[in-house]
């Protein structure tokens, strides 16, 4: 029997977005910036990314993966100081260092063996004007995340100036990525608009849509 984990809703109140795809005739949870999501069911995990970095991550022998979604490398004590492990939308995953480690632990929390564990790794675009060096610093993070955790990473797509949209399964490991080379504008300024949320420390309950 196939089971999900869905790290369960900020306190403010957040869901899981799921949408049917009939393209692939499946359902595509959808997720934000500091959400992650793990799953063994026959699903789709999706996102849009500009300088920000999602992990792909699963073990193929169980057929169990998630994604994250985060948009800077490291945070501080104070942002996981009220973070707890039923939270899936928190500040704590907003940032590579917390994302990585509550991805991959949630995994083997759910019957994942960690040097089982396959990557691949997404996004870094230089879409923020003068805040390029954040999509080089996220990129910088995930790579060398990746090489001390001794994970093996089995592809990405990272860097260059478009912002992407990025669908994964979680069961095999599949990921489609479309390059949005006409749409860096509306990336660039939803980034630096959550970034100003970050900087204010305010966790946003609401969802942007990317794609």
């Amino acid at each position: 029997m196939q089971k999900v984990l869905e790290l369960k809703g900020h306190p403010e109140g957040s869901k899981v977005m799921r949408y049917y795809l009939p393209s692939r005739q499946k359902m595509l949870v959808k997720i934000h910036q500091g959400e992650v999501y793990v799953t063994s069911e026959d699903e789709l995990i999706g996102t849009g990314l500009g300088s920000c970095i999602s992990a792909c991550i699963w073990d193929p022998e169980v057929s169990l993966g998630g994604m994250n979604h985060f948009m800077l490398p490291f945070g501080t004590s104070d942002d996981i100081a009220e973070w707890d492990p039923t939270q899936w939308r928190s500040k704590a995953a907003r940032y590579g260092n917390y994302a990585m480690e509550l991805l991959i632990n949630t995994l083997i929390q759910q019957g994942a063996e960690k040097k089982r564990l396959q990557v691949k790794l997404f996004g870094g675009g230089v879409v923020m004007g003068e805040c390029a060096a954040i999509g080089e610093k996220n990129i910088a993070f995930a790579k060398d995340y990746v090489s001390s955790e001794g994970l093996t990473l089995v592809g990405s797509d990272l860097g260059d100036d478009f912002p992407r949209k990025l669908m994964f399964d979680p069961c095999t490991g599949q990921a489609w990525v479309k390059k949005m080379r006409g749409f860096r504008e509306e990336v660039e300024n939803f980034d630096k608009k959550y970034r100003r949320v970050l900087q204010s420390r305010k966790v946003d309950s609401g969802d942007s849509e990317l794609f």
